[in-house]
């Protein structure tokens, strides 16, 4: 280090001593969070028959508590700070700890840290900078960024961490706003290699009260370790949401993807294409109040051998069209369609219920595929699965009764199976589970 810098560096301590250190002036602090208890069973996760060296993936039967704690500070000139923690952890007893200080069990981590800048330079803009969580439109395409692999012992598809590390910048012309948005999704060290971004816009423009219209581009970006080129893929669509009629609710979204693929051999291009359809009718007027709504999801898929990579990349997707799908099967090749239902019998009590049909959307048999979550945090379901080469994949339906004990403590009971169909390799046994949990908010 030269002895200029050096000089620079002293003077810069000597002037940190001589004089007070600014303190933003604290306006307002709102202190939340919320604690979620549970007990999960599951059965034949695994969709075959157990064996005596794969019971944990099979089955599983755990208590966990999920904590969070949120502060949101309001400072000067229009300047908010949040930290939220987290916490996940399956019940243990005295096996809570662990001789390098590293257990999962016991490690409370950062969930959200962000800064809110509003009236950034003109009063439009709103920047927002840190870990911050970041959904738009039905979240098809961007909704979450998941945990990674070993950061908690529960069964990833039921983590409540979400949040990417991100610069997102706000502009509110209303009706018209857009949003701006660059992440860092991965990034093993400081170097290029073994990091996964993520850039691109969204804007929303309100025609009228009634119908809303979207338009996005998003750029994800992987950067692997071996050197090769990066894997590119550029996703555009659309989406529209109305209420077309009072009390009633739908949207439709389009998407399109293409960009270099280097992720799989020989196929040099990414083509894939997704849409989604929704509708949901309340009946306000109607004793018990009951709620129907039905959905049609389209993930493209394509031949393994092509020339092109047909296959949608499911991209920050966060919807769970039904429980144990979700947990079991990837969000691409699919054609989905679900019927739901809902009612409150008595005035704290909700019924609901949601059906899943499931088919491929592309037959391409011999290729395989592996579950998007894991059960332990670093181990998956299924690994390498294979397509035979029949259209169905399989039935689906979760059955939820949800008690409001009091504003602030909900009891919920949540029934799911999913009988995998002649489409995969592995359909021996139906995937069951059963989860009770009580939440309380504050």
């Amino acid at each position: 280090m030269s002895k200029r810098l050096i000089a620079v560096l002293a003077l810069a301590l000597v002037a940190g001593l001589a004089f007070s250190p600014a303190y933003a002036e604290v306006q307002n602090v709102k202190v939340s969070g919320d604690i979620t208890a549970s007990g999960v069973l599951r059965s034949h996760f695994g969709l075959r028959y157990q064996t005596e060296g794969d019971k944990s993936a099979l089955k599983q039967s755990f208590l966990m508590t999920q904590t969070r704690v949120r502060i949101d500070a309001d400072l000067t000139d229009n300047v908010m700070a949040t930290v939220r923690l987290i916490n996940e952890r399956i019940w243990n007893g005295q096996n809570d700890t662990s001789a390098n200080g590293n257990d999962n069990n016991t490690s409370i981590d950062l969930d959200l840290a962000y800064v809110t800048l509003k009236e950034f330079l003109y009063s439009p803009l709103t920047l927002t900078i840190g870990r911050q969580e970041i959904s738009f439109g039905n979240s098809l395409v961007i909704g979450k960024s998941g945990a990674a692999s070993g950061t908690t012992s529960i069964p990833s598809d039921l983590s409540r961490r979400s949040a990417f590390d991100a610069i997102r910048a706000t502009l509110d012309y209303d009706p018209l706003v857009v949003d701006l948005v660059y992440a860092k999704v991965k990034q093993s060290t400081t170097t290029d290699r073994d990091t996964i971004s993520l850039a691109g816009v969204n804007a929303t423009y309100a025609l009228n009260k009634d119908i809303n219209v979207s338009g996005y581009y998003w750029l994800k970006r992987d950067n692997n370790t071996s050197g090769d080129k990066a894997d590119k893929v550029n996703t555009i669509g659309g989406l529209i949401s109305a209420t077309p009629i009072e009390n009633m609710s739908a949207s439709l979204e389009a998407a399109y993807q293409f960009g270099k693929n280097t992720a799989t051999s020989d196929q040099k291009k990414h083509d894939a294409w997704a849409i989604q359809a929704m509708a949901d009718y309340t009946f306000a007027k109607v004793k018990m109040t009951p709620k129907i709504g039905a959905s049609w999801t389209y993930l493209s898929g394509g031949e393994s051998s092509g020339t092109r990579n047909e296959g949608w990349d499911s991209m920050f997707y966060n919807q769970q069209l039904n429980n144990i799908v979700y947990a079991l099967l990837p969000f691409t090749n699919m054609s989905a369609l679900n019927l739901k239902a809902s009612c409150k019998p008595v005035e704290d009590v909700t019924l609901s219920a949601v059906y899943g049909f499931y088919d491929v959307a592309e037959k391409h048999p011999g290729s395989t595929f592996s579950s998007p979550t894991t059960f332990d945090g670093s181990s998956t379901y299924l690994s390498n699965v294979s397509y035979t080469g029949k259209r169905h994949l399989g039935d689906a339906l979760d059955v939820t009764a949800t008690y409001d004990y009091t504003e602030d403590v909900q009891f919920a009971l949540t029934g799911g199976m999913f009988a995998p169909g002649n489409a995969i390799s592995d359909n021996e046994k139906t995937a069951t589970q059963l989860i009770g949990s009580m939440k309380v908010t504050f």
